[in-house]
């Protein structure tokens, strides 16, 4: 299940009411395990797993499950897992992730609070693809837009560009001449802001370029040892 903590925190909280915690009976493990191993895979959603510490007569579980995202790879984690377990008193409880530190659980009333678990985390799935297509769109948009103002400037100061992305920004490439380029990155939320100044931008890099001047942005920490700033409030 590829859901952060704190959305499965909110609907192990919402979902099982841990009022009638169904009791499971530990001499009889194996019907037990079956048992549930049957009723989960008959949900509408749930992909059943196997781990062979299971079989082991000290272990609590029952059952492991996970809740596929639709239209999405289909390899899993073991983090991935739901696991039913009996607790201490023989509870039968939900657990997610296998890490200690971002490990949740809830007892189990009913069979019927497990299926609402599962439809509630495949609707925020479906909310959260559509929210990414939507995102996808808008920069999809935006990235047409830049490109559409670069090809007009270089149609008419005669120069080659290329394009690339991700999520966060759009990267454009200017050749300046057979051998040098600049970069020039494009956040998408600042998009509107750019946009305008972005053929200003290309024309006087371009022009001090072509006078000599060379240029470089790089982090404060490749100063050179040798070299000593001059701060402008002493000055």
């Amino acid at each position: 299940m590829k859901l952060p903590p704190p959305s499965i925190r909110k609907l192990f909280r919402e979902d099982f009411s841990g009022q009638s915690p169904i009791v499971v009976d530990r001499t009889k493990m194996l019907q037990e395990s079956k048992h549930w191993q049957k009723l989960v895979a008959q949900i509408d959603g749930v992909h059943v797993t196997q781990h062979p510490g299971d079989k082991d007569s000290r272990s609590r579980t029952l059952c492991r499950f996970t809740i596929p995202e639709p239209n999405t790879a289909g390899q899993y984690w073991r983090s991935d897992e739901l696991r039913l377990e009996y607790d201490s008193e023989s509870r039968l409880t939900i657990h997610s992730y296998r890490f200690r530190e971002s490990q949740h659980s809830a007892p189990v009333s009913d069979i019927d609070e497990i299926k609402t678990f599962v439809r509630h985390v495949l609707e925020r799935y479906a909310r959260r693809q559509a929210g990414a297509k939507k995102r996808e769109k808008v920069r999809q948009f935006k990235s047409k837009a830049i490109i559409a103002q670069v090809k007009k400037l270089a149609k008419e100061e005669k120069f080659d560009f290329a394009t690339s992305g991700d999520t966060v920004k759009l990267k454009l490439f200017v050749k300046l001449s057979k051998q040098d380029l600049m970069e020039i990155s494009v956040p998408f939320k600042q998009f509107e802001k750019m946009l305008p100044k972005l053929r200003v931008t290309i024309q006087s890099l371009r022009e001090l370029y072509a006078e000599g001047l060379r240029f470089k942005i790089m982090p404060v920490g490749r100063l050179p040892w040798d070299v000593t700033w001059i701060e402008h409030e002493t000055l």
